[in-house]
């Protein structure tokens, strides 16, 4: 993103200023060093301009220890599971 969602070297070379820079990325504050970091390193380099605009970057969810969720780890809820206990109304609607 941006350039892989329109395939861009290899697709789309006469309109990639209309998708360049990208409005926005979204992804976990994890991915600020690997990710973000990236796009801006790879932009520069091809573009000499940064690649989005703006960044939503959201949080962690934590388990009941205050470590990171995981499926590597183990320690991941099932959100549907969850949100079935949770929520007095089951899924289908009233």
């Amino acid at each position: 993103m941006p350039y892989a969602q329109i395939h861009w070297p290899f697709e789309h070379k006469d309109d990639f200023s209309e998708y360049f820079p990208a409005d926005f990325i979204a992804e976990g504050v994890d991915q600020t060093r690997g990710w973000f970091f990236t796009l801006h390193a790879i932009s520069t380099m091809i573009s000499d301009s940064v690649s989005f605009k703006n960044i939503i970057s959201n949080g962690l969810v934590l388990d009941k220890n205050g470590n990171k969720m995981s499926k590597r780890l183990g320690n991941a809820v099932d959100p549907f599971e969850a949100i079935e206990k949770m929520d007095p109304i089951p899924y289908g609607g009233i």
